[in-house]
């Protein structure tokens, strides 16, 4: 039987494969050092800021004013536009429907608005700032009007559990020349609202959401709204 030696350079070229094999075998069988997962598939979670979705919603109003009690149709539209690092926002269609009845007049206010959400996403929450922009149309007290609207919105998004989350916000609408105040309709062109929306994840593509609110005026002016969403 024959034996040879190994010379030193073919050695150490075994060794040195031997060193890159067993290297790649560790980082396989070892997640820590293998390559961080695909942002892209990480969960967003059950909240629906900085996602594509569509949500229809309808909303109760109980005011002072008249009409004293307001239904509420709305529909938003959003889709992204821009990311960069924690830094996000979207775009937005909204369109709403405001109606009530007193003094024998059924009173309604359209308004059809395009905007933008901005958004940072935090490790603790999503604080967002949206405004958008548009026309609105009102028949109050057998008068009918229209003007521009615009409506700014600011909150934060937190996660409260793995299906559930919590948005305190606050919403101030202004339709500046649909001014209509008279015995027979109050409908204001100036509103602020203070409240908190939850949203619970049914799939991983619908949602239902509840929010409640109080504006300026009384906190005897209650709002709720329920609403349906399909994330894309």
């Amino acid at each position: 039987m024959k034996t040879k030696n190994l010379k030193p350079h073919r050695l150490l070229l075994i060794l040195s494969l031997g060193m890159a094999l067993s290297a790649s075998a560790q980082s396989i069988q070892n997640p820590a050092t293998a390559a961080p997962p695909d942002p892209a598939s990480a969960d967003p979670g059950p909240g629906l800021v900085g996602l594509s979705s569509t949500e229809l919603s309808v909303g109760y109003q109980r005011q002072e004013g008249t009409p004293r009690d307001l239904r509420d149709f709305e529909f938003i539209s959003t889709g992204p536009a821009y990311t960069e690092g924690i830094l996000g926002m979207t775009g937005n269609f909204r369109y709403d429907y405001l109606g009530g009845s007193a003094g024998g007049y059924s009173d309604h206010r359209n308004e059809a608005m395009l905007g933008g959400t901005a958004f940072l996403m935090e490790p603790w929450g999503k604080p967002f700032l949206t405004g958008d922009a548009g026309m609105a149309w009102q028949v109050a007290g057998g008068t009918s009007r229209k003007g521009f609207a615009y409506t700014l919105d600011a909150g934060v998004e937190f996660q409260v559990t793995r299906d559930l989350d919590l948005a305190p916000f606050v919403e101030y609408q202004a339709e500046p020349h649909l001014y209509n105040h008279s015995p027979l309709a109050d409908f204001p062109d100036h509103l602020a609202e203070f409240g908190v929306k939850a949203t619970y994840r049914l799939t991983g593509a619908w949602r239902v959401s509840l929010s409640a609110d109080i504006d300026q005026h009384s906190a005897k002016d209650l709002g709720l709204r329920a609403g349906l969403a399909y994330r894309f």
